[in-house]
């Protein structure tokens, strides 16, 4: 009860001590600076380091070490007797690893 009626004071305090001030463009301002450029920077500067990843991938031959080492972990996959007899158990690791993956990446969105 008492809590209402100071609510109820302040308000109408506030109300009645209201003072305009003038914007000159500040709110514009502001918008155009929120989180929406940032964003696109963000997107920019995510793109210039793939493209980086990639290069440098390309030129210290990263691709054939990667691959060395998929066809490595293949053939210990295929010589493993629980995985080598239940391939199912395989893929389904395999699209859980990639739904978690997706999941982060659209949380983060």
């Amino acid at each position: 009860m008492i809590d209402d009626r100071d609510e109820l004071l302040v308000r109408k305090f506030f109300d009645e001590n209201k003072i305009e001030l003038p914007d000159d463009g500040f709110s514009r301002r502001v918008m155009r600076r929120l989180p929406d450029r940032a964003r696109r920077l963000n997107r920019i500067w995510t793109a210039v380091c793939l493209v980086a990843g990639a290069l440098l991938c390309a030129v210290f031959d990263w691709f054939g070490t990667l691959s060395a080492v998929v066809k490595e972990s293949v053939s210990l996959v295929s010589a493993d007797p629980v995985l080598s007899g239940h391939p199912y158990l395989l893929w389904q690791l395999l699209i859980m690893i990639i739904l978690i993956g997706g999941y982060k990446v659209l949380a983060k969105e």
